[in-house]
C-alpha cells in the first residue's frame, strides 16, 4: 500500500466533492490566454446574424465545405443558425455526436415603425425578446445592431453606437426623487414594456428650409442615418434591429478571475462547442457535430430554431440512404447551455447540494425544467454514468447542479427538442451570475472547463462509452 493510500480516509473513499478548477492546475496561464480570444468573440457577436457570421468565417478558414465536399463541412440557415461537422471513421448510421448551443440572448428589439418625436425628444419604441428583468435595461449605453432590407431589396447591415465617436442610445429611468409610486410597486412593474423607449436624439435639423417640416428633432436622427447608410423611416418595417448593452467585456475580480460582458448566455457554449470542432486534430470515430441555433430565449420556435428539421435536413445531405430516425436513435446531445450560478447575496434561492458554482468547472444538468421538472429533457442514469466516466477519464472537472431550488423558479433548454427526435441528451454548460441581465459574470476557468468537455465529448464518446449509454436492459 502506498503512502497516499494509507493517508486515505473513509470519508475520502465514500464522499462526493466537487473540485474548484483552479486548483487542479498550477497552469493558470492556459485558461487566461484561452479567455482572451472569447473576449473579442463576445464583444464583435452582439446578434445571432453576427455570431453565425463569425462561425462561419471561422469554418471557412479551417477548411470546412459544402456536404459532400470532404469530411469537413458546415451549412449556414438563414443567416441565424450554423450546423458543421467533422464525418467519423465509422458509418453516420452508427449515430453522430452533437452539442447544441444557441446564439441568441435577451434583448430589445425596434418595432417596426420606431421612430416618434414627444416634447423635443426623438424616441425608438421598443419590444423586449426574451425573459428580462426590464428595470435592469435603464440608464445604460445601448447600441443598434441589426440588418434593413430596403424596398429595392438590397441589404444594410447596421452597427450603431459601439464607436466612441457615435452617440449610445438610453432608456431613461425615473428619479429617486420622483420614484415614490415606482418604488411602492414590485420590481416587474418598475418598467413597463411601452416605458422602454430609448432617447435617440434632442438636436433640431439646422437649417431655415426645415422651418415649416414638424418632428425637426426625428427629422435630424433620420437625417444623420441617412447620410450614413442610405435609409429612411420606411426601411425600418423591413428590418431586424436589436438594442444590446454599448460596452465592451471586462474583468472581474482582483485576480481577474471572471469575465462580465453582454451574451455569455449562450454564446460562451457556442463559441466552445466550435472552438473544440476546431481544435479536433484527427479524424473522430463518430461524427462529430456542432450546431448553433437561434430562437432559444423565445421558445426555440421558427425557422431557425431548435425545432426546426435542419438538423434532419443537414444529416440527409450527408447520409441520404441512411435511415434518418435509425441514426438519431444512435446518437448522442450535450444541450450546451448555461447554468444559474449560486448567488451568496441570495442563497434562498438555491439548494447548494445541487448548485453550481463559478469555477468548478461545466456543469452536468441531469434536468432543468421548473416544479414537478415541467417541461425538462430528463437524462437517464446510463448516459449520465457514461459522461461521468468519460469526464473523469479525460481530467476534465465538472459539477452537477439544478436551475435553483425547487418551487422557486426554473427554466429550460434546447434539449427537450433534440431528445424528442429520440437523441440521448443532456445538459452541460457553465455557471453564469446574473443570467438574463444586460451583463453576465462567468468564471474563465469554467469557460475553459467546458471547451475541453465539449472536445472531449466530440472527439472521445465512442466504444465503451456508448456501450454505457446504452445499456438499458
Amino acid at each position: 500500500m502506498s503512502e497516499e493510500e494509507k493517508k486515505e480516509t473513509l470519508g475520502s473513499k465514500l464522499f462526493y466533492k466537487t473540485k474548484n478548477v483552479w486548483e487542479t492546475t498550477e497552469n493558470h496561464a492556459e485558461i487566461m490566454n484561452f479567455a482572451k480570444p472569447y473576449k473579442t468573440f463576445l464583444d464583435k457577436c452582439k446578434t445571432e446574424r453576427e455570431a453565425v457570421a463569425w462561425a462561419a468565417k471561422k469554418l471557412e478558414d479551417a477548411g470546412f465545405k459544402t456536404p459532400g465536399n470532404g469530411d469537413k463541412i458546415f451549412m449556414v440557415n438563414r443567416g441565424k443558425a450554423v450546423i458543421a461537422a467533422r464525418l467519423g471513421k465509422k458509418p453516420i448510421k452508427e449515430g453522430f455526436n452533437i452539442v447544441v448551443s444557441h446564439v441568441d440572448a435577451p434583448r430589445l428589439d425596434l418595432k417596426q415603425v420606431p421612430f416618434y418625436e414627444d416634447s423635443g425628444h426623438a424616441m425608438l419604441d421598443t419590444h423586449y425578446y426574451g425573459g428580462i428583468k426590464k428595470y435592469q435595461w435603464a440608464n445604460i449605453p445601448l447600441a443598434m445592431h441589426g440588418r434593413i432590407i430596403k424596398a429595392d431589396g438590397s441589404k444594410i447591415d447596421l452597427v450603431w453606437g459601439e464607436n466612441e465617436n457615435e452617440g449610445s442610445l438610453l432608456i431613461p429611468d425615473i428619479l429617486i426623487h420622483l420614484a415614490q409610486k415606482q418604488m411602492e410597486g414590485s420590481a416587474a412593474k418598475a418598467l413597463t414594456g411601452e416605458q422602454m423607449n430609448a432617447i435617440a436624439g434632442t438636436i433640431p435639423i439646422p437649417g431655415k428650409e426645415y422651418e415649416k417640416e414638424s418632428d425637426k428633432v426625428k427629422l435630424n436622427v433620420l437625417k444623420i442615418l441617412n447620410d450614413k447608410y442610405g435609409i429612411t423611416e420606411a426601411d425600418f418595417v423591413s428590418a431586424e434591429i436589436e438594442l444590446v448593452p454599448s460596452e465592451n467585456c471586462r474583468e472581474i475580480g482582483i485576480d481577474n478571475s471572471c469575465i462580465i460582458g453582454y451574451g455569455h448566455d449562450d454564446r460562451i457554449c457556442s463559441y466552445s462547442a466550435l472552438q473544440a470542432l476546431l481544435d479536433m486534430k484527427e479524424q473522430p470515430e463518430r461524427t462529430a457535430i456542432a450546431y448553433l441555433v437561434d430562437k432559444e430565449e423565445i421558445g426555440s420556435e421558427g425557422t431557425t430554431g431548435a425545432i426546426t428539421k435542419f438538423l434532419e435536413y443537414f444529416i440527409e445531405k450527408v447520409a441520404s440512404s441512411c435511415d434518418i430516425t435509425e441514426i438519431m436513435q444512435n446518437s448522442f446531445c450535450m444541450s450546451g447551455d448555461v447554468n444559474a450560478g449560486y448567488d451568496v447575496n441570495f442563497k434562498e434561492n438555491f439548494e447548494t447540494k445541487n448548485a453550481s458554482f463559478l469555477g468548478k468547472g461545466i456543469t452536468i444538468t441531469k434536468f432543468t425544467g421548473r416544479g414537478g421538472k415541467g417541461g425538462a429533457n430528463d437524462a437517464s442514469a446510463e448516459f449520465m454514468g457514461a459522461i461521468r466516466k468519460l469526464l473523469s477519464d479525460s481530467n476534465v472537472v465538472f459539477q452537477t447542479a439544478e436551475l435553483g431550488a425547487v418551487d422557486i423558479g426554473g427554466g429550460g433548454t434546447v434539449a427537450m427538442y433534440f431528445a424528442a427526435r429520440g437523441i440521448d441528451t443532456i445538459d452541460a454548460g457553465p455557471a453564469v451570475l446574473g443570467m438574463h441581465a444586460p451583463k453576465e459574470t462567468i468564471s474563465k476557468a469554467d469557460l475553459f472547463s467546458t471547451y475541453q468537455a465539449y472536445k472531449t465529448f466530440l472527439d472521445k464518446f465512442a466504444g465503451e462509452y456508448v456501450k454505457i449509454a446504452k445499456n438499458t436492459n
